[in-house]
């Protein structure tokens, strides 16, 4: 019996010390066929266009300001389409992306759903001028991505996040 328990005892302690190898660390990494950079552009994007669509359907409902409807028409129309996009990318390089907004964005929606008026309107306003400050610089970054898929996801969407964050701040300055 302590034959048993001993040999039970080193077959455990060789499995644990296999599942601790580098090769297991990796795997994850190894398996997206992208390196941490990759992942943290494709899960960024992703997230970030999910919160502007869901975003920008509250402003639907929630804001009476033309500006401000028109500009959440324009959110959900063009993330979704990058969307798309980001999405076929993730699946093509084994990037495990979600379909629903993180806790921390989802925090900042419900919050953003109570409000209305000129509160919301702002309040919407300065989270896509935000959202949008940060995709442009993350876009910046990855337009030497070592991974051409990233780079061409860049190419094609670039100038389309400067150019919501331009009218983001022209509809925000216009806010009383």
């Amino acid at each position: 019996m302590k034959k048993l328990s001993l040999a039970l005892a080193i077959l455990t302690g060789v499995w644990t010390l296999q599942s601790c190898t580098e090769g297991r660390g990796n795997s994850y990494a190894t398996k997206t066929k992208v390196d941490i950079n990759g992942v943290t552009f494709i899960k960024t994007i992703h997230e970030g266009g999910l919160v502007e669509i869901d975003a920008s359907k509250i402003a639907k409902k929630n804001s009476t300001n033309a500006d401000v409807t028109a500009f959440a028409d324009m959110m959900i129309t063009d993330h979704t389409a990058m969307g798309a996009d980001v999405d076929s990318l993730a699946a093509h390089k084994f990037v495990i992306v979600r379909d629903t907004v993180d806790y921390d964005h989802k925090t900042i929606l419900d919050s953003l759903s109570k409000k209305t008026g000129a509160a919301f309107d702002k309040a919407y306003m300065a989270l896509m001028v935000s959202g949008h400050k940060d995709a442009a610089e993350l876009f910046e970054i990855n337009k030497t991505s070592n991974y051409t898929e990233i780079r061409d996801v860049v190419e094609k969407y670039q100038s389309k996040i400067e150019d919501h964050l331009k009218a983001a701040e022209k509809v925000s300055a216009s806010l009383k």
